[in-house]
Parts: C-alpha cells; sequence; structure tokens
C-alpha cells in the first residue's frame, strides 16, 4: 500500500473507534486524526498514490460530508483539496460533490467549478438554490447583465417577488434599465418600493441614482 492508503486506513480505524464513545468531544482521536491529515498534505506523497484510490478517497470525505461529525472538518476539507493535483482532477471531484454529496457538498463543489473556470456550471447551480435571500439573486444578476441582459431583468424581477434582504443592488439595477429605457412609470412605481422596502437601503438608492 501507498503511504496515503495507510494513513487512510489509520484515520477511518480513528473514526470507527470515536464510533464507540459516549461523547465526541476532546478524545484524543481527533487530535490524531488531525495530525494524521497535516501530516499528509505536507509529506508530498499524495501524489504516489493512483487516481483511482484517491478518487475512492474523495468519494468517502463526499459522502461524509468532510466527517463533520467526528470534529474533523477543517482537516478534511484541506484534505479533500491535496488530494487533487490537477485542474481536470479538481473538475471531477467537482462532478463527484454533485454525484454523490448532500446539497452543502454540491455548494462546493459548484465553487470548485467556478475556480477551474467553468462559471457556466456555477450559476447554473446557483439558480437551482435560489431563497429569499437577494444576495444570491445579485450574484446572478452581475453575471447575466453582460451575457444575457434579459436574463438579469428576468431574475432582478423574480426578486423583487421574491426576497425579503438585500435588494438595494437589484432595485438600482432595475431602475438603471427603466431610466435608460425612459419607463418613467416604472421608474416611480421602483422608487415607491425602495421606499417602502425593509430590505433597500433607500438612502443608498437615492445617492447612487444621483450620480
Amino acid at each position: 500500500m501507498t503511504y496515503l492508503e495507510e494513513r487512510w486506513m489509520e484515520i477511518k480505524r480513528l473514526m470507527k473507534s470515536l464510533d464507540y464513545e459516549p461523547y465526541i468531544d476532546d478524545q484524543v482521536e481527533i487530535e490524531e486524526i488531525w495530525d494524521i491529515c497535516e501530516d499528509l498534505i505536507k509529506s508530498g506523497k499524495i501524489q504516489d498514490t493512483s487516481w483511482a484510490i484517491r478518487q475512492a478517497i474523495l468519494q468517502d470525505i463526499i459522502e461524509g460530508e468532510y466527517f463533520d461529525e467526528y470534529g474533523v472538518f477543517d482537516p478534511m476539507k484541506q484534505l479533500f483539496s491535496a488530494l487533487c493535483i490537477s485542474k481536470k482532477e479538481r473538475i471531477t471531484s467537482a462532478d463527484m460533490c454533485f454525484e454523490f454529496g448532500s446539497g452543502y457538498m454540491k455548494k462546493d463543489g459548484a465553487k470548485v467549478y467556478l475556480e477551474c473556470g467553468l462559471p457556466e456550471k456555477y450559476y447554473d447551480y446557483l439558480e437551482t438554490c435560489l431563497s429569499r435571500d437577494g444576495k444570491l439573486y445579485e450574484e446572478l444578476i452581475m453575471y447575466y447583465k453582460d451575457r444575457d441582459y434579459e436574463k438579469a431583468l428576468e431574475i432582478a424581477e423574480l426578486a423583487m417577488k421574491k426576497c425579503k434582504e438585500n435588494l438595494t443592488e437589484t432595485v438600482i439595477f432595475l431602475l438603471q434599465d427603466a431610466e435608460s429605457k425612459q419607463d418613467s412609470a416604472k421608474y416611480t412605481r421602483l422608487m415607491k418600493s425602495a421606499k417602502l422596502r425593509y430590505a433597500i437601503n433607500y438612502q443608498e438608492v437615492l445617492e447612487r441614482m444621483e450620480k
């Protein structure tokens, strides 16, 4: 077995030991797992293991959600990144997050897509998890406004209907659009909405639109 395989077997053994403990906090096995992960990352020996084996370990980590239940979230997340040596492997790890992971792991996988130069996959994912927070909509609007302006407008209008917080940037985008189209009725309606809604910083809207 390679050094990585041996160390991973030891990590799994330590986790198995923790399963028998009534309380996870402050168990010595947790510190040992942290130390093993740190040693693996610093050793430079991860690349001696084939991608197939590293992939299998990645799948374990994805399905275990960084094994947060054992108190080793941070070292496992660092090891997750270290297991991927090339950009292609990082993209495959993101694919695996979507194939085997929970919603949380999909979110991390989407971030990997963005970091690896695949923004379309990141923003496709973002569209599937829109909530009542305008920040996600705002991010999509900024992405699409120079690529697909009509889609950016649709997302902005949807945000105005759905969101209960963080709508300042969205309403400014819509006001600028109404102004450029000389749509005074829409501009007036949006200004009234901006003044009345807690999700919008009305003073900031006034200052930005005066410039």
